[in-house]
């Protein structure tokens, strides 16, 4: 401290000079580093903000009524591939070949949806896709999707479905079985369907019996 008061102003001058010579590429790359780094997170998020303004409009145009909906699915695929809405958009194109009785077509956007890297739609979609292949008879399939790791929040779910695929096998003991932990795993909600599938049984057990 002695040292630095004694220095004159020329010295301290010098001593800058000297030190900006040493350093100054090195902070104006740092500074210049930071700035870039601000640019390009800003032009990041403005990015992500496109893509989910863009996805959400093109989602919403699937409401509408007899839309086709190849094109949109292509859109998505190519332009918003990996967004929760592309997902939500197979998931809803599904429902509407369901609902035409069109079970390969919504199979197949099922299967896209599985993969979607939004893991409660993955989810739901294997369940739907499960409950989808018990209807067509492929229930080796869906007896695969149902045993594969999921949250303990559907284990009500997996468990009517594996009564669903021992139904179709006839084996109406084991059916029964999983539709008693069905109910006992769902807490008592929303419980009224899978009663009746339950109940639904009794006549098939005394017939086997």
């Amino acid at each position: 401290m002695a040292d630095l008061e004694l220095k004159s102003d020329d010295e301290k001058a010098e001593e800058l000079k000297a030190w900006w010579r040493a350093n100054g590429v090195s902070v104006i790359a740092g500074v210049a580093i930071a700035i870039g780094g601000m640019v390009g997170w800003q032009q990041w998020q403005q990015y992500q903000k496109n893509q989910a303004e863009g996805a959400s409009q093109l989602f919403s145009q699937l409401s509408g009524k007899g839309v086709d909906t190849k094109p949109i699915l292509e859109k998505f695929n190519s332009d918003y591939k990996g967004t929760a809405y592309a997902s939500l958009a197979a998931l809803t194109v599904a429902k509407a070949y369901c609902d035409k009785g069109d079970s390969q077509k919504c199979i197949e956007e099922l299967r896209a949806a599985t993969k979607s890297s939004q893991e409660a739609v993955a989810n739901i979609a294997k369940l739907r896709l499960a409950r989808t292949l018990i209807s067509v008879g492929k229930l080796d399939e869906a007896n695969t999707i149902i045993n594969e790791k999921m949250p303990a929040a559907y284990e009500s779910l997996i468990t009517e479905l594996k009564g669903d695929i021992y139904f179709a096998k006839k084996d109406y003991a084991k059916a029964r079985e999983a539709y008693d932990r069905a109910i006992l795993s769902s807490g008592g909600k929303n419980i009224q369907g899978l009663q009746l599938k339950r109940d639904d049984l009794g006549d098939h057990l005394k017939a086997g019996a």
